[in-house]
């Protein structure tokens, strides 16, 4: 600032000056703070305006209703039941595309108080069902459901002797049912609802504890799955063109049914698939009777996993090594009566020893595919069975295996797994006619180095073809 006093027409400018910003400053601050406003609202309406115009709402009807589909498969598994309304929900595009395709609407999982609208938003597509019924003969909601008994195509039903008077309803008229569960609780009596079902290939039938009579078209059924050993039997008699078997024996296993009572020896022509789940927690499960009293000529997978011992309870041992010690021969039987044309065998956790199975295994002999997984506190895959599947042995076995997995905690000769790979890779006139080993598979990489190379051998191996691969659970 300078000392000097301002002239006459400094003043008058700084005055000027003064008025002007006075009569600025007041509209500016005006403009800035609506400028504010308009660009608060721009911004909330850019956010919508760019909501609008996501990938997400430029997918295809169709697409978003396939994955709708998808999702509502997905969930089923978690009973939250009405997806199809949560979908409805977001907003009015989903909704229309929700309501529009009846194929999300196919599959009841609760007896739904809006069953109506539920079964006429399918139109007149297949539906799948999963209900328990124990309910009144005259239940509202399954009123509704029994006049389109015919577009039943999958069924899973937990039943009641209350059930047996509402289901003899539908029957003749299940023409599209295709597979059904069924799980038993007090019933007793006659369940013939589904005897007459020209397409029913399918069933698994689960904790049947008081003797019942199932009326079903054995003779047409494909693939069954059981958790009783003496209904195995009774199926096995009376369903000749079955093909799959499973069998999953729970840690409490009921009484077999009286009226089901297993007979003769079951020989059985046609199954090709035997799947077997024994759990050694249950004393009454007699794992030695059932395999000395069938015969499975026709077949072509088997895999068999029994439930690993509990190492805390040390008074379980006595008793299984006095079975196991009685298993391996009868399931040595049964090898020799079945297992001519056996192509893929998994064996879990087998309660008996190398010899055992090496004896099991000499009956097997067009076996294509081997995995044996140990993950039990009494054995170890050591060098006997590695010698037996050497292919130079003299006595050696499964000469067209093509497949090889060994897996558990035991500790295996690398140098003997390396010569048995390298008999069945390098084939001379001492081998010939054994197959070309093509996959192996193994608990760890045992037989890399820290650098993780293989030995020069298994490098050419690996660089002609053979497929190595460690570390993969593959369990039954």
């Amino acid at each position: 600032m300078s000392s000097c006093a301002p002239t006459g027409p400094q003043v008058a400018r700084s005055r000027h000056i003064t008025d002007y910003a006075e009569k600025v400053i007041p509209p500016t601050q005006a403009t800035v703070g609506d400028l504010e406003i308009w660009k608060a609202e721009s911004s909330g309406l850019t956010g919508t305006h760019e909501a609008a115009i996501s990938p997400l709402r430029s997918f295809p009807p169709e697409l978003l209703a396939e994955i709708f589909a998808q999702f509502i498969d997905m969930m089923m598994n978690y009973g939250l039941t009405p997806v199809p309304l949560m979908l409805m929900g977001i907003c009015s595009q989903w909704r229309r595309i929700v309501l529009d395709t009846p194929r999300l609407w196919t599959k009841i999982l609760t007896l739904h108080p809006m069953i109506d609208s539920w079964i006429s938003r399918s139109k007149a597509l297949p539906l799948y069902l999963d209900l328990d019924l124990p309910r009144p003969a005259s239940d509202p909601i399954m009123e509704a459901l029994i006049p389109h008994s015919h577009r039943w195509e999958y069924v899973d039903f937990s039943i009641a002797s209350s059930s047996n008077s509402v289901l003899t309803r539908v029957r003749t008229h299940l023409h599209s049912l295709r597979q059904l569960t069924l799980y038993f609780s007090d019933t007793t009596g006659t369940v013939d609802f589904c005897e007459v079902a020209p397409q029913l290939t399918q069933i698994d039938l689960v904790d049947i504890l008081e003797p019942v009579v199932i009326k079903l078209p054995w003779e047409q059924l494909k693939v069954c799955t059981l958790d009783n050993a003496e209904i195995a039997h009774y199926v096995l008699q009376h369903a000749k063109n079955l093909r799959i078997l499973r069998l999953d024996i729970a840690y409490e296993a009921p009484e077999p049914p009286s009226l089901m009572s297993r007979g003769p020896h079951s020989y059985h022509l046609g199954l090709n698939t035997l799947n077997l789940q024994w759990n050694h927690f249950a004393p009454e499960i007699d794992v030695n009777s059932f395999f000395s009293s069938i015969t499975l000529p026709s077949l072509r997978t088997l895999k068999v996993h029994f439930s690993c011992l509990d190492p805390e309870d040390t008074t379980q041992f006595t008793d299984f090594d006095t079975n196991r010690a009685e298993l391996a021969p009868i399931l040595a039987g049964f090898f020799e009566r079945s297992c001519t044309h056996l192509s893929t065998l998994t064996l879990t956790d087998i309660p008996f020893s190398q010899s055992g199975l090496i004896q099991c295994l000499a009956f097997a002999p067009s076996l294509v595919s081997l995995d044996v997984q140990f993950d039990g506190y009494w054995y170890a895959i050591k060098s006997k069975l590695l010698h037996r599947l050497d292919a130079n042995h003299p006595e050696h076995i499964l000469p067209h295996l093509r497949s090889l997995s060994l897996r558990g905690p035991g500790i295996f000769s690398e140098e003997l797994l390396d010569v048995l790979v390298t008999s069945r890779r390098d084939i001379n006139p001492t081998n010939d006619g054994v197959a070309l080993l093509e996959n192996l598979a193994l608990e760890h990489s045992s037989l890399q180095n820290s650098s993780g190379i293989w030995p020069p051998r298994f490098q050419r191996f690996v660089s002609e073809g053979l497929k190595i691969t460690y570390g993969e659970d593959r369990r039954t």
